[in-house]
């Protein structure tokens, strides 16, 4: 009995030590989280390797592609409807980054391989999106307190069923709106960019994932120039230009290139895309 109670007390000692030990090494974390700085014309190689993907799968990605563009106008007649965008998008992506993934080893993944790889996810992707969401609000609500306090009193009193995130609107106060929120908008859109991919794909904390992103971004400032410019022509001229046109000309090039884009950045970098 004594043999057995000192057994048992070796054992609890053992497992102490180890989760002592064990706490005191860091998490591990993915190589290449830093990113790497490219030139801006590596956008034209992610959509030959989005389009690539596309040719393999044409099925999946057109329906995909439809189903953004039908939600997107559905949010113009249901503003209730926006913040799902935001919310949503990181599954979306997630799942396109399967699937490019898969295109890229030579084993084109089915439905169930691509929905099972985003419900092991399900909670990181949506932290993302929540995140990416909360910065929005920010920004929505700072440009209402700059352009026009009146809109932010609205805001705050007529309840949460009332909540629409949206951008601009007519005339020159719409346009300053604009303007103010612009870079919130663009933190948001460059820390949500490549961290679907990082979370899906290297399995990296939400968190870790948005600001690898962001700095990768940051890093390659003159590429996120050109997609930020083209969202916020599409904002700006949103009044002139039918958000359905608008849609389909911007949706393609941007679910095309991201996982190009982090290819090049996070996972197999070029010997001369570094500087």
């Amino acid at each position: 009995m004594q043999h057995r109670k000192k057994g048992i007390a070796m054992s609890l000692n053992y497992l102490t030590d180890v989760s002592k030990a064990a706490h005191k090494r860091p998490a591990p974390t993915p190589a290449h989280l830093e990113g790497f700085q490219l030139d801006a014309m590596f956008i034209l190689d992610w959509l030959e390797t989005g389009w690539r993907a596309a040719r393999t799968q044409p099925l999946l990605w057109l329906g995909t592609l439809l189903a953004c563009v039908a939600f997107t106008v559905a949010c113009k007649f249901v503003p209730l409807l926006r913040p799902a965008v935001v919310l949503t998008a990181p599954l979306v992506v997630g799942a396109l980054m399967v699937a490019q993934e898969r295109v890229r080893i030579g084993r084109p993944a089915r439905p169930g391989d691509i929905a099972a790889a985003v419900a092991q996810h399900y909670y990181a992707l949506l932290a993302i999106g929540l995140a990416s969401a909360a910065l929005i609000v920010v920004g929505y609500v700072l440009s209402a307190m700059v352009v026009d306090a009146s809109v932010l009193k609205s805001f705050v009193t007529s309840g949460v069923h009332h909540l629409s995130i949206t951008y601009g609107g007519r005339g020159p106060r719409g346009t300053i709106a604009t303007l103010v929120a612009l870079p919130i908008f663009t933190l948001a859109l460059a820390a949500a960019w490549f961290a679907p991919a990082l979370v899906i794909l290297r399995d990296a904390g939400p968190l870790d994932a948005m600001a690898a992103s962001l700095h990768g971004a940051v890093r390659n400032w003159r590429t996120t120039l050109i997609y930020v410019v083209a969202v916020a022509d599409a904002v700006l001229l949103a009044r002139r230009i039918p958000l359905l046109f608008s849609s389909l000309a911007l949706l393609p090039l941007m679910l095309l290139s991201i996982y190009g884009g982090y290819r090049d950045l996070f996972a197999t970098p070029r010997c001369h895309a570094a500087r």
